[in-house]
């Protein structure tokens, strides 16, 4: 068996990776059947300093006549052999029994440190949430290219983004988890990829939940659907592969995540841990799809939910939810309120919280309605005069924010279907390229067009929207002036540095109008490439040439579609709501 092995990484959308290879079942440098899960053991040699990563086992290790040859064992089945190549300095630490490696390109105690202790914490955590971790190794393996790949046994991981210090407990306990999910139970593709929501949920989402953040993390990820998803690009949950644009990573991990959380609430906390804990004892090493999920969950809730996957995995598209009416009427000593919730065609069967406040207390009770058409009136009995109301105050259920209740952010002009660019009269700075990139049409000051519909890309200082972006700015405490602009916490000048403020458009035509000026002319290819990832922000400072980002953040929601208030200036707090488990990573407890 021979030929001329394919390197995936050496594709023609970038220059080739200077140093080092990359081999998958798409390389198809060893034979295969079609569908076939494979076990297998590998001796590879290579020449000094060069080490060889797959997954499985390492051992055998041995150097003869200038080689290296190391040889992997993997005993249990996976649906392709990786193979690595590199000059990599080796780290190794051993954990109850389990290698722990870190493979990196350049000599880093301190950094393969971090990664190996770390990743002991998010081992334990995981196997104690799920069941035992399912491999005989772990490994962080650093690649020159700016990737973010979890295989079986060890993730490959770019040299940039490893060296962020958020990473270690963002990115790379998702990386780990994905031994459970995706590389422990295998996705039947046929029904869609589940393994994406599933991951993001058990470690972005609720890494955050145990820091009492859950509800603001649901709240961006919903925002990340409305924002790049429309009826044009929607697709539903059992077609969802692998992601390959915004929109798609909406869908297959933003709404997913949200969908296992509401699976949450139907089935509550204890049988949702039970049924992912048997889940994963099932179908370890084999493929599962959505069915094989629906059936574990149903035997262990003893619950009917054809109904919930038939909606949610079947079918695409959002809910959209609004408060049209909420009084009350004081009646022989109790008080009689009357809630009316309509929402948006085509109706979705949702089970729906409400949040109610009464006088003498200052946190609000949760009452769980169930809501299925198009407009339905609720009543409640209380025993105390009502304060306010709210619907779906902790974010519990997938929808479309409402106009009012989405915040102006990067993400919505990256994400509007139509999106218009203008440029400065004098565009000495190079903002041409920066306007080519994101929008389909580019005008400059002086052709005076009426400003057209969608959002809006506005480049430079000086331009005709300024002093709507300085008026609206102003209101929420940032003065743009001669010299700089004056944030309440601090001031940055106008040299060195790049601002970039999304607002929703001021002349009554629905989409965002995003004003990005630059500090100079090289810093435009760096922040072509950072923000996107700042989807969810409406104000931004850079600073550099890189730039490096030094503020950021978000506007405030006004949830008035939503809740209904009989009395202000009197306290509305929440009960605090109850993580999915009570322990926590690198606690002992």
């Amino acid at each position: 068996y021979s030929g001329i092995l394919y390197d995936p990484s050496q594709d023609s959308e970038g220059p080739p990776v200077s140093s080092g290879f990359f081999f998958s079942g798409d390389s198809y440098f060893y034979p295969q059947m079609k569908g076939a899960l494979v076990i297998f053991e590998m001796q590879v040699s290579l020449p000094e300093p060069w080490q060889s990563v797959s997954q499985g086992r390492r051992f055998n290790d041995s150097v003869s006549e200038g080689r290296r040859i190391v040889s992997w064992e993997s005993s249990h089945p996976a649906e392709e052999i990786y193979l690595i190549g590199n000059k990599f300095h080796i780290y190794e630490v051993e954990h109850d029994g389990l290698p722990l490696y870190a493979f990196l390109l350049e000599e880093e105690e301190e950094l393969a440190e971090r990664y190996l202790q770390t990743a002991k914490g998010y081992i334990d955590f995981y196997s104690r949430l799920l069941g035992p971790y399912p491999y005989e190794k772990f490994a962080l393996v650093e690649n020159s290219r700016q990737t973010g790949y979890g295989m079986p046994s060890f993730t490959l991981m770019g040299s940039r983004i490893i060296r962020f210090p958020f990473i270690l407990h963002s990115s790379y306990p998702h990386e780990i988890l994905h031994n459970w999910w995706g590389n422990g139970v295998f996705p039947d593709l046929d029904q869609g990829n589940w393994s994406e929501g599933l991951t993001a949920y058990l470690a972005d989402h609720l890494l955050l939940e145990l820091k009492g953040k859950g509800a603001q993390y649901r709240f961006q990820e919903m925002m990340k659907f409305s924002n790049y998803v429309n009826k044009e690009n929607d697709f539903p949950l059992s077609t969802f592969g692998y992601r390959d644009s915004m929109a798609s990573q909406a869908i297959g991990y933003a709404k997913l995540l949200m969908v296992f959380h509401m699976l949450r609430t139907e089935v509550g906390d204890e049988n949702f841990l039970k049924s992912l804990k048997r889940f994963y004892e099932t179908y370890k090493y084999r493929y599962a799809g959505y069915e094989d999920l629906r059936r574990i969950f149903e035997k262990v809730s003893g619950q009917n939910l054809i109904g919930f996957f038939k909606q949610w995995i079947h079918r695409k598209g959002a809910p959209q939810i609004s408060l049209k009416h909420a009084s009350y009427v004081a009646n022989q000593g109790r008080y009689d309120l009357k809630v009316t919730v309509k929402q948006e065609n085509p109706a979705f069967k949702l089970l729906l919280p409400i949040a109610i406040w009464t006088a003498g207390s200052p946190v609000g009770g949760i009452h769980y309605v169930e809501l299925e058409t198009n407009r339905r009136e609720f009543q409640f009995q209380l025993s105390a005069k009502p304060i306010a109301v709210r619907l779906d105050p902790y974010n519990d259920v997938f929808r479309l924010p409402g106009i009012l209740e989405a915040p102006a952010s990067l993400g919505q002009t990256y994400g509007a279907q139509t999106i218009t660019a203008y440029l400065p009269e004098n565009d000495n700075l190079g903002y041409q390229q920066f306007a080519q990139g994101v929008a389909e049409k580019i005008l400059s000051e002086y052709e005076n067009a009426s400003l057209p519909q969608g959002s809006l890309w506005v480049f430079g200082r000086e331009n005709s929207l300024e002093k709507s972006f300085i008026v609206q700015l102003k209101k929420s405490g940032i003065e743009v002036g001669e010299k700089g602009v004056r944030f309440p916490e601090r001031f940055y000048a106008w040299e060195d540095h790049s601002f970039v403020f999304t607002l929703h458009r001021t002349d009554q035509k629905k989409g965002t109008m995003t004003w990005v000026i630059v500090g100079n002319k090289e810093s435009i290819p760096g922040l072509m490439r950072k923000l996107p990832h700042y989807g969810k922000y409406g104000y931004l400072v850079f600073e550099g040439d890189a730039p490096d980002n030094r503020n950021k953040g978000t506007w405030p929601s006004n949830p008035a579609g939503l809740q209904k208030v009989f009395q202000e200036g009197v306290p509305r707090l929440l009960p605090e709501q109850t993580p999915l488990v009570a322990f926590k990573p690198f606690s002992k407890k």
